[in-house]
């Protein structure tokens, strides 16, 4: 017996969540990172 589809659809928007937020977390750590680097070289 299969799952029913609004699960199918609820577990898709939920790995659709988990994916921007993931995407989000990344570039915010990107950001940082960047910011980082250029506080060195603006720095000196």
């Amino acid at each position: 017996m299969t799952a029913p589809r609004h699960d199918d659809d609820r577990l898709a928007q939920q790995r659709r969540r988990a994916v921007r937020t993931a995407i989000v977390a990344g570039a915010i750590a990107f950001a940082v990172y960047v910011a980082f680097i250029l506080s060195g070289v603006i720095g000196r």
